[in-house]
């Protein structure tokens, strides 16, 4: 297998509906040092399974049997997962490669299927899937670290009036506020709605109920520490 792949075992899920084919494809994918997670031989186990399992790559036959065929549970897959999908072809069959237009697939290999075609396509899809995910978490950080310049570029050009932090350990949410006073409360329980909104930033208004003072809410979630920090800028006086 290429060094391209990860130290840790790919897992493969193999959907083939005829048991010998299925058996040698098994045999080949784990001398080339891969793991099969499960082997299938309907369309409907397939979805299943790929739920199950979380495989890295699937190896589906575009005819297997049951209710789905490999085009639909390729597209039934897609609804919950990004895994790149290799359809195994026995003879090239012109509607059903129209029918693949329609939905996201990596690559295709004829039957049979030879140990050295097996282990290229594995290989080469493995490699493009990877590049993919890691521009895509490239592109993310960039937006979370332009998002948070701007909000200390915020921070810099107002006048907070308290600074907080909640930090997640083992499902209990621990904060600070500082400094202490009658509105900490409140502004707790509404930072806590927001955090449970899963945004990785975000801003929101909060009028205390009792002093009815205004406070513009700012925060950052840092994913490596699981805590979430920010400032409460105010925006009115408070009313006498």
């Amino acid at each position: 297998m290429s060094d391209l792949i990860s130290e840790a075992k790919t897992k493969v899920l193999i959907a083939e509906d005829e048991a010998i084919v299925a058996l040698d494809l098994q045999g080949m994918v784990t001398r080339l040092g891969y793991d099969v997670v499960a082997s299938v031989d309907n369309g409907t186990a397939a979805v299943a399974a790929a739920k199950r399992f979380v495989p890295d790559i699937i190896l589906l036959d575009i005819a297997i049997a049951g209710e789905l065929d490999g085009i639909e549970v390729a597209r039934k897959i897609h609804e919950f997962s990004s895994v790149p999908i290799v359809f195994c072809i026995s003879t090239p069959d012109l509607s059903s490669l129209m029918r693949t237009k329609q939905i996201s697939y990596a690559g295709y290999l004829l039957k049979p299927i030879n140990p050295d075609s097996l282990s290229t396509t594995l290989d080469t899809v493995l490699y493009k899937y990877n590049l993919e995910k890691r521009a895509e978490l490239a592109e993310e950080r960039y937006r979370k670290l332009e998002k948070t310049c701007s909000l200390l570029k915020f921070f810099t050009e107002h006048d907070a009036a308290y600074e907080w932090v909640f930090t997640t350990t083992d499902g209990v949410t621990i904060h600070e506020m500082l400094p202490e006073n009658p509105i900490t409360k409140n502004i707790i329980s509404h930072i806590e709605s927001l955090l449970k909104k899963e945004k990785n930033w975000f801003t929101d208004v909060i009028t205390e109920t009792v002093s009815h003072q205004s406070y513009c809410v700012c925060a950052v979630r840092d994913e490596v520490s699981c805590s979430v920090s920010g400032m409460l800028i105010p925006l009115t006086k408070e009313k006498q």
